[in-house]
């Protein structure tokens, strides 16, 4: 799995300065510039080409630095830390409106699925550490139209979350410059200049008390249906997932060790099931829901949250040898999918390719053929 676009590097944040966030919360309050947008239409930079290509080459020059010896296994270059890699099922709900039925929603279908829980950060750091969490989801025997690129899987639809609703990147420029003034020993000063990214960070990295209570967030668009005369999409929503058995478990700085949340994930599993409610949010207003900068989530109260299926995870085990090594190698891209939920904007569509070329490197580099699962998988 290769979940680049939702990298940070080591959060040990410096929590930069009250001036900084004061202003990330003016900024919060307002919006971009952009005006007389259509629904569903997304701006292109003419700079955008070469902005992923300057991600790819800076993030395999990283890879190669940071694994250096010849038989040293690489890593993901991002949530490299599993803390869970479960199986369970997605079920999509009945009477769905005819905007929304479409795709993996279509006619309460069921699919076999795979999640990833994982720490973000690019080292596999102590569960303690405040951290971006991440949930890759991968669903099995999906049929339909599909995406052309990456075209490496031919069953599957992946979505792909973080455990906050808001990114700390407009668009694949600003992710270069970041990991470009972070490699560079800049990014303090980053930070300082970009204070909207400064205070994502800060709300996002979190200690969580247990994975499977938490609420997950795309962060980034998506269409959902066809497209209208003009390629716009018809209907563009994001992603939320809510827990629907929520312990009500809290971190707790006394007793909880360095893997605690693959512990307490482990802990739950055995004795019961986990589950998650999962929604889309339309677009209602082009000029204050963005397509094209990750950094703002769109209002709840504008457009509300509308529950389309559900995912459950029944109750297993987590430690199997065989089991961890299947979930390391697979590969989690929301470009693996149908037409009809294709990524949009700026972030998702740098993922297309630096997903693609960081997964091949590690695949690659660690000898491994790339293959398709079938979600039969049992261990």
């Amino acid at each position: 799995m290769s979940t680049t676009l939702f990298r940070l590097p080591n959060l040990h944040v410096d929590r930069l300065k009250i001036s900084a966030l004061s202003l990330a919360v003016v900024l919060l309050i307002g919006c971009s510039n952009s005006h007389d947008l259509e629904l569903g239409e997304e701006r292109i930079s003419a700079n955008e080409t070469e902005d992923i290509a300057n991600i790819i080459e800076l993030l395999a020059n990283e890879l190669e630095h940071q694994y250096i010896e010849p038989k040293e296994r690489v890593l993901r270059d991002t949530h490299p830390k599993s803390n869970g890699c479960v199986r369970g099922t997605f079920k999509g709900q009945t009477d769905l409106a005819k905007e929304f039925n479409y795709g993996v929603f279509k006619d309460a279908k069921e699919y076999p699925v795979w999640v990833r829980f994982s720490n973000s950060v690019e080292e596999r750091t102590s569960d303690r550490d405040k951290d971006f969490r991440g949930f890759g989801l991968k669903l099995f025997n999906v049929a339909g139209e599909r995406l052309l690129e990456p075209g490496d899987e031919q069953h599957t639809q992946d979505f792909l979350f973080l455990g906050h609703d808001a990114f700390f990147a407009k668009d694949a420029q600003q992710f270069f410059d970041f990991f470009d003034a972070t490699f560079s020993g800049n990014r303090n000063w980053y930070l300082a200049t970009h204070p909207l990214s400064l205070w994502n960070i800060l709300q996002g990295a979190q200690n969580f008390g247990n994975q499977l209570d938490m609420n997950w967030f795309s962060v980034t668009p998506y269409r959902l249906g066809e497209s209208n005369a003009e390629g716009f999409a018809n209907t563009t929503v994001k992603y939320k997932l809510k827990s629907c058995n929520n312990t009500g478990r809290k971190f707790n700085e006394g007793s909880d060790g360095d893997e605690y949340l693959r512990e307490v994930m482990e802990q739950q599993l055995k004795a019961g099931e986990g589950c998650f409610d999962f929604y889309v949010q339309k677009q209602l207003d082009p000029n204050k829901q963005l397509m094209e900068d990750a950094r703002y989530a769109w209002k709840e109260k504008n457009s509300p949250f509308i529950n389309v299926a559900r995912i459950t995870i029944p109750s297993q085990g987590l430690g199997s040898p065989e089991q961890q090594e299947f979930c390391e190698n697979l590969s989690f891209n929301p470009w693996h999918g149908l037409e009809v939920h294709k990524p949009l904007g700026s972030v998702n569509r740098a993922r297309r390719d630096v997903m693609k070329a960081i997964s091949d490197f590690r695949l690659k580099n660690n000898g491994i053929t790339r293959k398709e699962p079938t979600g039969l998988e049992r261990f």
